[in-house]
């Protein structure tokens, strides 16, 4: 109780913003329900007014203080407690925000103007996710630092404990990164809700625009499956990929997929459609699987990173073939590296 009464008075006491609003008036009304419960015993209780009014006093017997001060005292201390107990039973329901930061120099700052405000208040702190050196780039330390927070279970013991119904999701890395964060997401029951970077004014931005039902073509079907068990499926949805761009033992083994509408950076502004694309995307990758003498899917992927962060929800160990995403240097106008995934992690490939 001792230690109870010291929190209280602690927490009553705090000024200016405060995500728990709702714990502070509750504290604040629980201390004033201590001296409204001691009225009684102060015997006769008088009120008086100002001189010249028609009721200049009222008296009360230490009988009636005791009683209406202990009736007072009791629906304060019981408002106090029913105002800490819905804000964190609220908190208890509470929606996780992850940004992953990986490029050079990314902001790890999550983008709290994409939120509603009126929820902000019952929001966990938001969680880095990825390795991020400045302005230096160490794949292979990235693929350490995914591998570490795949073996702890970072998304179900730290993000989504505790019944999380809502998640946001979002952030900068190459696709082959994201599309592995995204595997973390394959067994949530969470609402996931995921968030851009828009390239024309460099804001973020959640997918609520208006569904456009954008869908796909198939612009190259594949000839054959390589002698080594290999296939390939490329998405060029922010810019086209040819053929001749792709490795020399892939181009007559890959499926390029096209959107239905000219390629765009951020093509894709509705998260509806979205998950309707990445559906698409995925029957293509079953199919695949299914397929005779497939041991790897070789995975292109010119997308936004909502794209790949859905599309790695979709990876599936038990029933799809090891995933191989290939990361594409524009500079050099050549696939440079890939990771493969599968149900051990991720591993690191160079060209």
């Amino acid at each position: 109780m001792k230690s109870f009464i010291k929190w209280a008075w602690v927490t009553a006491l705090k000024l200016g913003k405060t995500p728990y609003p709702l714990t502070i008036w509750g504290a604040r009304l629980i201390l004033a329900s201590m001296p409204l419960g001691i009225i009684g015993s102060l015997g006769v209780f008088t009120i008086s007014f100002f001189s010249g009014s028609k009721i200049e006093s009222i008296q009360y017997i230490a009988q009636e203080a005791s009683i209406w001060g202990t009736i007072f005292s009791i629906i304060s201390a019981l408002a106090g407690l029913a105002l800490i107990y819905k804000e964190w039973e609220q908190k208890t329901r509470h929606t996780a925000k992850i940004i992953i930061a990986s490029l050079p120099n990314s902001s790890t700052e999550f983008p709290e103007k994409i939120l509603d405000p009126a929820e902000k208040a019952y929001f966990r702190e938001a969680i880095i996710l990825g390795k991020n050196n400045g302005n230096l780039e160490d794949i292979e330390a990235q693929v350490l630092q995914y591998n570490a927070e795949r073996t702890v279970d970072i998304f179900n013991r730290f993000i989504l404990h505790e019944n999380c119904e809502r998640l946001y999701i979002g952030g900068l890395a190459r696709i082959p990164i994201l599309v592995a964060y995204g595997s973390f997401l394959k067994n949530t029951y969470a609402e996931i809700n995921y968030f851009d970077k828009i390239h024309k004014n460099g804001n973020w931005s959640l997918l609520h625009d208006e569904n456009l039902e954008i869908g796909i073509n198939i612009a190259k079907p594949e000839k054959q499956v390589t002698t080594t068990g290999d296939i390939g499926l490329a998405i060029g949805f922010s810019s086209e990929i040819q053929p001749h761009q792709l490795p020399k033992d892939l181009q007559e083994s890959t499926r390029i997929l096209v959107s239905n509408v000219l390629p765009e950076r951020n093509l894709i502004k509705n998260q509806e459609n979205l998950n309707e694309i990445v559906d698409q995307i995925n029957q293509h990758i079953d199919e695949f699987s299914k397929k005779e003498g497939v041991n790897k899917i070789h995975l292109f992927l010119s997308v936004q990173t909502t794209v790949a962060l859905a599309l790695g929800r979709r990876y599936q160990e038990g029933m799809h073939k090891n995933w191989v995403i290939h990361n594409y240097d524009a500079s050099e106008s050549i696939y440079n590296w890939s990771i493969e995934l599968s149900k051990e992690g991720i591993e690191l490939i160079k060209a």
